[in-house]
């Protein structure tokens, strides 16, 4: 592009350029035909719709009959124990241990002093039933008949010892919705004799 040698009739962006000598400019025709493409292309890329991506499908939970008897074992056994309408169901983690041939006697006399605060001793008001079951290979099945489990017994509380997911709580209250696990300390606090642990335990369980 040619500059005018007259200053009047050239732009004043363009003044600085002609008094400095420059007559001339060297325009690339590449150069514009590319930043002609990138335009294009960015407008091309804002016009076209985003790829419509498929959510992920949700898994249906695992369902099981409400026939305990027809439970795998040793579930129909474990369920076998428990009162019909017990008034408190208490978990934790070792439970299934305890209830399957590998019990630690310390809890079993950890619990029994718990249900005599309770005042609650031969009152079969207090089940024992496992969420899961050791070395669990069907951890999903496992929880379907935890859950299935509780609904049939109808208890008032669920005490959980010891800790759990926000997750897993809150899709065990999912499908119980009338039944909030209340989580209380671990059982190995209570056996190293943490007495504000033990404590909380009666207080929430309607014993304090």
């Amino acid at each position: 592009m040619g500059l005018n040698d007259s200053l009047l009739n050239v732009p004043e962006r363009l003044r600085v350029w002609q008094q400095a000598g420059i007559r001339y400019f060297y325009v690339d025709p590449l150069a514009e035909a590319v930043a002609e493409i990138a335009p294009e292309r960015e407008s091309a890329l804002q016009a076209e719709p985003a790829p419509d991506v498929a959510p992920e499908p949700v898994k249906p939970p695992v369902q099981v009959g409400e026939d305990p008897a027809a439970w795998p074992k040793p579930w129909p056994a474990i369920f076998a124990k428990a009162p019909e309408h017990p008034r408190i169901v208490l978990t934790y983690e070792a439970l299934s241990l305890d209830m399957t041939g590998r019990a630690d006697p310390r809890r079993g006399k950890l619990w029994r002093r718990l249900i005599q605060e309770l005042d609650l001793s031969g009152a079969n008001a207090v089940a024992f039933w496992p969420y899961c079951l050791p070395d669990a290979a069907e951890r999903e099945r496992d929880t379907a008949i935890f859950l299935t489990g509780l609904r049939l017994m109808r208890p008032a509380v669920l005490a959980v010892f010891g800790a759990l997911s926000p997750e897993t709580t809150k899709s065990w209250h999912g499908h119980l919705p009338d039944l909030e696990p209340v989580v209380l300390a671990d059982p190995e606090r209570l056996l190293g004799g943490d007495m504000e642990a033990w404590h909380d335990a009666l207080d929430a369980l309607g014993g304090g």
